[in-house]
C-alpha cells in the first residue's frame, strides 16, 4: 500500500483523472488511425473506448488500494490487488479482438489478426496511463507507430512483391466470367493491380463466336496457395483455360481443365 501512497501522491486529483482520460482518448485514436485508414472493423473509435476503459479501469482499481489503506477495520485478505484487476482486463479485452479476426468459410484466409493485436495493445497502453507510467506510454506508443505504420511500408516494398502472379484466362462469354471471377478474388482476398481484356486470334468454336483473354497481375495472399487459385479457376464452368507466367517472358504454364 506504501507503494499505491508513493506514486500517487494520495488521492487521484481532478486534474490527474482528466489528464489521464485525455491520454487515453488521444493514444487510442493514434493507434486506431492507421486502422481506420485501412478500412478494418475496429477503428479509432473502438480503440479509443478500450483504452480509455483499460485506463479508468486501473484508475478504479488505485483509487479503491487507496482508499483502503491504514482502515484497521478490514482484514488484510481483504485489500485490494491492483494486480487482480490489471491482469483481468488484459484477459478480458481478447475477446474483443477476437471479435476482428474473421475467417474465410473454406478456412483458407485468416484476416484481423494485426488488428485483434492493435486492440489489446490498446488496452495495456490504457492500464499504463491509469498508473500514469507516461515514460511507458511514449516510448510504447513510438513503437506501436514504427510497428503498424513504417514496417507496413517496407512490408509492402519488399516483401509483398513476392506473391505478385501473372496468369491468363481464356473464356467465351466475359460478362458472365468476369462477375463470377472477380467475385472469387474477393472472397480469397486477392488483389488485381491490373487487367486487360482483348480478343483471341486462336478461335476454336464452331459457331465462330469471340474468344476472349483476359490478363490479371494479381496480388495473392502469402496464406492462399497459388496453386489452389489456379486449380478453382480452371474448375470454373465460365473459364476455358488458365495459364500462368512471368509477364516479361512468353513461356506459359497451362492449367488443364479439369474433365467433370
Amino acid at each position: 500500500m506504501d507503494y499505491i501512497a508513493n506514486l500517487f501522491g494520495g488521492e487521484l486529483s481532478w486534474l490527474d483523472v482528466v489528464i489521464r482520460v485525455i491520454v487515453a482518448v488521444c493514444i487510442g485514436m493514434g493507434i486506431g488511425v492507421e486502422r481506420e485508414l485501412a478500412n478494418h472493423p475496429a477503428g479509432m473509435k473502438t480503440h479509443a473506448l478500450v483504452c480509455l476503459g483499460a485506463a479508468i479501469t486501473t484508475m478504479i482499481s488505485a483509487e479503491m488500494a487507496y482508499s483502503l489503506m491504514g482502515n484497521e477495520a478490514l482484514d488484510a485478505a481483504s485489500k485490494v490487488d491492483i494486480s487482480r484487476i490489471a491482469s483481468g482486463v488484459v484477459s478480458g479485452i481478447g475477446f474483443i479482438g477476437a471479435g476482428a479476426i474473421i475467417k474465410a468459410k473454406d478456412g483458407s484466409v485468416v484476416t484481423g489478426i494485426t488488428t485483434a493485436a492493435t486492440v489489446w495493445i490498446s488496452g495495456c497502453m490504457g492500464l499504463a496511463i491509469g498508473m500514469g507510467y507516461f515514460r511507458i506510454i511514449i516510448i510504447a506508443m513510438l513503437a506501436i507507430l514504427f510497428a503498424t505504420v513504417t514496417l507496413k511500408s517496407l512490408e509492402a516494398r519488399f516483401i509483398k512483391h513476392r506473391g505478385m502472379r501473372y496468369i491468363e484466362i481464356i473464356t467465351d462469354d466475359k460478362n458472365t466470367a468476369l462477375p463470377v471471377i472477380e467475385d472469387y478474388f474477393d472472397r480469397k482476398q486477392v488483389t488485381v493491380t491490373s487487367f486487360d481484356c482483348t480478343v483471341t486470334d486462336d478461335n476454336e468454336n464452331d459457331d465462330d463466336s469471340a474468344r476472349y483473354c483476359c490478363r490479371y497481375f494479381l496480388r495473392v495472399p502469402k496464406a492462399v496457395p497459388f496453386n489452389v487459385v489456379m486449380r478453382d479457376l480452371a474448375r470454373m464452368k465460365e473459364v476455358r483455360e488458365v495459364y500462368e507466367s512471368n509477364a516479361s517472358s512468353a513461356s506459359l504454364k497451362k492449367a488443364s481443365k479439369p474433365q467433370i
